[in-house]
């Protein structure tokens, strides 16, 4: 987007919200900031009945569960990129281009780049942050060298092309791939990609090898398609930790070694969005958002929800939901529903997520690995998960479906 168009964009939706329509209108008004899956399953849920508006500082919506097909070359930039403008209008709320600076809660007020909002409820749907200064002792230049060249660009704002740039230019050596412990967004995300690049290794009979160092425990159908089909190209070390991390000499410490690189991905440890911890909205001696488990309402701020990846533990049993898409886009909803009735001022019921996500196991012959994760409500009001997952090593478009129907129903009817 050009500098004029941004300003467009800005200068319009800065004057929707100004002071005489806001305070004039007679619609309960909900500010949805962050532009993900939670973030416009939400705005879309609200708009017949609230004022919304959704505040998203990007341009373009990114479907990162194409991200890694993309990078595969198996999706098109179309279908990658959507227009935010595009689905505020075909839903009927509004769109602000702008960065968030900060929340006060007390005056449920809003400080952007576009101006001032003030709001009745708001919807925290922010993603996640990455912490790379806990790899290198918060020295700014390294990481700054580390955000140039071994980036994990795992964030909807980073930059896939450069990804792309990164992998096509990599032609021999060891190619290191770093996984954070648990949870994490999109988890077989990472394994995915360590597919990704193990097949570019072997197709095209590149002098090079992969390591993937993993601190949690491992991924039983990953960990199987690395030893079976992979063999030559992956090294794959679950329970595994980065300890320390050299971005100029390329050399990693590992729990009992040490690992020269020509190449990384490297994914420091995730928390929630950086609103979520400016604004107090985290949880006692944890980088995750404190919610109520059932609708999402922040602990101890009734006029405010957090949805997505941000959340953070719901069930002693099982700890946090996975941070995929069709989650965070069911806990807008959710989230929605109860902002709903609590205008109506009736009870609620809220519903309970589910989950589905595909990943690559294989690309040639493509094969893929279904997730599906459900939950119930045990008789001690407790939440319990069930995780399903099913290798499909003869896929017949069920992810194409799967994919385009979510992104239907955010964005419109147009988008596949």
């Amino acid at each position: 987007m050009n500098p004029t168009r941004r300003q467009l964009l800005l200068g319009s939706a800065t004057a929707l919200c100004a002071p005489s329509l806001v305070l004039g209108a007679t619609r309960p008004r909900v500010v949805v900031i962050g532009g993900g899956w939670g973030g416009l399953a939400a705005a879309r849920a609200l708009a017949d009945s609230c004022n919304v508006l959704l505040v998203e500082r990007n341009p373009r919506f990114v479907a990162l569960p194409l991200g890694n097909r993309w990078l595969a070359g198996r999706a098109g930039s179309s279908r990658l990129y959507h227009d935010y403008a595009a689905a505020a209008r075909h839903y009927g709320y509004r769109h602000l281009a702008a960065d968030v600076q900060a929340i006060d809660r007390a005056s449920r007020r809003i400080s952007t780049s576009g101006g001032a909002l003030t709001y009745d409820w708001l919807v925290l749907a922010s993603g996640i942050s990455e912490d790379p200064g806990a790899l290198f002792a918060c020295d700014a230049a390294a990481v700054r060298h580390y955000q140039t060249h071994f980036a994990s660009t795992y964030s909807a704002g980073a930059s896939l092309e450069a990804l792309q740039q990164r992998l096509q230019g990599f032609t021999e050596g060891e190619f290191l791939l770093t996984l954070p412990l648990a949870p994490y967004r999109c988890p077989p995300a990472p394994y995915e990609r360590a597919v990704i690049i193990a097949h570019a290794i072997r197709s095209r009979q590149l002098k090079a090898h992969l390591t993937v160092v993993d601190p949690n425990p491992p991924w039983p159908a990953y960990q199987r398609i690395f030893a079976e089909r992979f063999r030559q190209q992956v090294s794959y070390l679950p329970n595994t930790r980065l300890r320390q991390l050299d971005p100029y000499r390329q050399v990693a410490t590992l729990d009992i070694d040490e690992l020269r690189f020509a190449a990384a991905i490297v994914m420091p440890p995730q928390g929630a969005g950086s609103l979520c911890r400016e604004s107090g909205l985290t949880a006692a001696d944890s980088a995750w958002a404190a919610t109520d488990p059932r609708h999402f309402a922040a602990i101890g701020d009734e006029r405010v929800f957090i949805v997505g990846d941000s959340v953070g533990s719901v069930s002693p049993l099982f700890g946090h939901y996975p941070k995929t898409g069709q989650m965070a886009a069911n806990m807008g909803r959710i989230a929605a529903a109860e902002i709903l009735a609590r205008i109506a001022g009736r009870s609620n019921e809220p519903a309970l997520p589910d989950s589905t996500c595909y990943a690559y196991v294989d690309l040639e012959p493509a094969e893929f690995v279904r997730i599906d994760t459900r939950y119930r409500l045990r008789g001690d009001g407790l939440l319990a998960q069930t995780i399903n997952q099913q290798r499909n090593p003869y896929p017949n478009g069920e992810d194409e479906i799967w994919l385009a129907g979510q992104l239907q129903e955010l964005l419109d009817p147009a988008a596949s």
